[in-house]
């Protein structure tokens, strides 16, 4: 198990971006599952414009490529901050990224991979994918059930 991994990205318009891959302690997990469990945070030095597909897709290839090479399951909680969209649109930001963070795995065909949406329904909705292998498949619905049972 590591304990973090931090990925610099700058896309072609130049925003620059930090993935950081931390790990989870085990004692913060279910007993029950035996992956290893990554929080995923995405940062943006300077959010300044709308990105693109291509720069969807290199979230897309970061992400899978740490998938095969860690084996985990991938937590990413989609934040509440503003987003600078494409043209208006009547949904929260943390909904506007789920959609986006979906979109970007579905363009690749990722037949060999889950991404799990959980939406928690509070005083704001709350959108988390767990992204894994199709092999993780049981431990991604037994940390799905037990982030539902948090709330």
């Amino acid at each position: 198990m590591g304990k973090k991994k931090i990925i610099p990205l700058t896309t072609k318009e130049g925003h620059n971006y930090l993935i950081q891959f931390e790990f989870i302690g085990k004692e913060h997990i279910p007993q029950s599952v035996k992956a290893d469990v990554v929080d995923v945070l995405i940062s943006v030095e300077n959010n300044v414009g709308i990105n693109n597909g291509s720069t969807l897709s290199q979230f897309a290839s970061i992400l899978k490529e740490f998938l095969v090479e860690n084996n985990v399951v991938l937590y990413c909680y989609c934040d509440h901050a503003e987003i600078i969209r494409a043209r208006k649109q009547s949904m929260s930001p943390q909904e506007y990224r789920s959609k986006l963070f979906s979109a970007m795995f579905d363009k690749q065909n990722n037949s060999d991979y889950i991404n799990q949406l959980i939406i928690i329904n509070d005083e704001v909705d709350h959108y988390i994918h767990l992204i894994s292998l199709k092999e993780n498949e049981e431990d991604v619905v037994l940390l799905r059930n037990e982030v539902l049972n948090l709330k």
